[in-house]
């Protein structure tokens, strides 16, 4: 009785109805081909146009946009010095040497010009003067020549007859020459009055007496060193009570306008043009900047010298350099975006819920950023991309 007790549970379970399939175990039974893989989730980024730009720094020294070591014209002991920073406009005396002797000098060429010119005065009137008497020399002399002349001629015929003597034929050969060299004595006066040698001699030492003057005078306009142009003095090499030497450096001068010079690479410095964005920090302040010119180095072509012209109140010394270039412009996107295959640059756009694989064209890279064409603006690019994204995919944005 206990057997049959134990074996009625066991028909019933055995008799009961099986449960009908439903959907689900269906699906799980269904082949793994029919089944569509699900959308994948990807984030996005709206292709946008936009300008790549790359930025550096760098070190720059701010200079005057004009410098020079100004000189002593000439030598003497310094009695007066301006001090550094002083600014001074052109014509300013920045060192004043003593004086005293120089206007000694001055005062003794004046004297000596004095003297010339009344030398060359004197002997002015005195020619003037002598001009008749040489002239009535001369006519005298004439005559006494004509005469002598005649004498001796008359004598010489006399002598061939044999009715004169020979020593009184010399003794009028004797007169007739010494009568002939009084009138060319007095001919060569008379000419030498009319050259006005000794007059041309004493005109050149009134000349140099007043180069003189005129030098004695510029020493003294040089004793007092100017500045050349409007500037401010940075260094002064010489003090008051010290020896200035002619051609010694006396103080160094430099413009109020200042530039900012810095050394680059020529492959950085190649992409520096006018149109960009220069920046200049110093002291925590910033001043903008416009490119003046590039200049190689000499010696080198690994650095490139560039000039900027600063707007602001910037101190001589360094400063930080800032500047901003345009690389190109098109659609902005972050560099990851951007897949290459094959030398072809491509990216995904997201396209009625599809992954759409769309070649471009990369135009520049910078700074995690690039600039590419052939996207329209406004287009979904999918961006990070996943690793197992494929073309044609199915995406969901997030």
């Amino acid at each position: 009785m206990r057997k049959v007790v134990l074996f009625l549970p066991l028909l019933l379970i055995a008799c009961a109805p099986k449960p009908k399939a439903t959907a689900s175990t269906l699906a799980v039974d269904a082949p793994e081909t029919a089944r569509e893989a699900p959308a994948l989730v990807v984030r996005t980024v709206l292709a946008e146009r936009g300008t790549l730009y790359r930025e550096g720094q760098t070190q720059a020294r701010i200079e005057p946009e004009r410098e020079s070591r100004v000189a002593a014209g000439v030598s003497g002991r310094v009695v007066q010095a301006l001090d550094p920073g002083t600014r001074v406009e052109a014509g300013d005396a920045v060192v004043v040497l003593d004086e005293q002797p120089f206007q000694d000098a001055l005062e003794a060429a004046r004297l000596a010009l004095k003297q010339a010119q009344a030398n060359l005065e004197r002997a002015e009137a005195q020619a003037r003067e002598n001009r008749p008497v040489l002239l009535a020399q001369l006519e005298s002399a004439r005559l006494a020549l004509e005469a002598a002349t005649k004498r001796y001629e008359e004598a010489k015929a006399l002598y061939e007859a044999g009715t004169l003597a020979r020593l009184d034929l010399l003794n009028l050969e004797a007169q007739w020459r010494q009568a002939e060299a009084a009138y060319k004595n007095a001919q060569e006066a008379l000419n030498r009055l009319d050259r006005g040698d000794d007059l041309r001699l004493l005109r050149l030492q009134v000349e140099q007496a007043a180069l003189q003057v005129r030098q004695a005078e510029r020493n003294l306009r040089e004793a007092r060193i100017r500045a050349p142009f409007a500037g401010e003095v940075m260094e002064l090499y010489v003090r008051v009570g010290e020896f200035a030497a002619a051609g010694q450096p006396a103080f160094r001068l430099g413009s109020l306008s200042l530039l900012a010079k810095a050394h680059l690479a020529p492959e950085e410095a190649a992409l520096l043009t006018p149109d960009g964005s220069f920046e200049l920090a110093q002291d925590g302040k910033r001043y903008p900047a416009r490119l003046v010119r590039k200049t190689g180095l000499p010696g080198q072509n690994r650095l490139v010298e560039v000039v900027f012209a600063p707007e602001g109140a910037l101190k001589p010394g360094t400063a930080e350099l800032r500047y901003r270039m345009p690389l190109a412009e098109g659609v902005l996107l972050p560099a990851g975006a951007l897949k290459v295959e094959n030398g072809q640059a491509y990216v995904f756009v997201m396209a009625e819920g599809r992954a759409q694989k769309t070649a471009v064209v990369l135009l520049a890279s910078q700074g995690g950023r690039v600039v590419v064409q052939g996207l329209p603006e406004g287009a979904r690019v999918i961006y990070p991309v996943p690793e197992s994204l494929q073309d044609g995919d199915k995406v969901e944005a997030l």
